[in-house]
């Protein structure tokens, strides 16, 4: 897939980022009669090739602690198609990894918040490429990878994929909790299974040849 930069980046499977051990797995699965998940969780994560520089790491720490918005930014002042949101996306310290915070901001805004970060930060040809706010930018990261997650008051999963600086999203709604009749089998004979019949019934069965 082409990044919008012109640069290619392989596709990665979403197997990669997410790293289930089945105790997650059930987190996501598991149904109450809200049709909703038992628990809240987030798996997964973003990875940033070439990592983020120190001064990238920096900004995106303060902008976290700072508690302002993605349009309180220097790209994102007067920018109406900013997301209103806070940033949640944690970089690691090595600045290779990128993951969801869910307590810092609704899980609606993780495909939006980066976005965000792709377009006005981190990708050649960046919005914020070239202004003096951001010297130490270097602009050559590529994003890959994927985060699923269910937040308080999500009716469902949440998807959030990116490969090549391209972000997608997919909502994943839990199954019904209808259970399915199975219908009955039959003998090689083509007789429907029963059960034992009552001592006092005597069964006639066919002759056979």
């Amino acid at each position: 897939m082409s990044a919008p930069d012109g640069s290619t980046s392989p596709q990665m499977s979403i197997e990669a980022f997410l790293d289930w051990s089945p105790g997650q797995v059930s987190v996501m699965t598991s149904r109450q009669g809200s049709h909703a998940p038992s628990s809240t969780g987030f798996t997964g994560h973003i990875r940033v090739q070439p990592a983020l520089s120190e001064p990238e790491r920096a900004f995106l720490r303060a902008l976290i602690d700072s508690d302002r918005t993605l349009r309180g930014t220097p790209t994102g002042r007067g920018d109406r198609d900013v997301p209103f949101a806070h940033l949640a996306w944690e970089v690691c310290a090595d600045g290779c990894c990128l993951t969801w915070d869910p307590a810092l901001e609704e899980s609606s805004m993780m495909r939006a918040s980066l976005a965000f970060l792709v377009d006005h930060l981190l990708r050649r040809g960046a919005k914020g490429e070239g202004r003096s706010a951001l010297a130490g930018f270097t602009f050559n990261h590529v994003l890959d990878g994927a985060v699923m997650g269910f937040a308080p008051g999500d009716d469902a999963s949440r998807l959030v994929e990116i490969s090549g600086n391209v972000v997608t999203e997919r909502l994943l709604p839990p199954p019904c909790d209808e259970l399915q009749v199975r219908p009955s089998t039959t003998r090689s004979t083509g007789r429907t299974r029963r059960g034992k019949l009552p001592a006092n019934v005597i069964e006639f069965r066919p002759r056979r040849a």
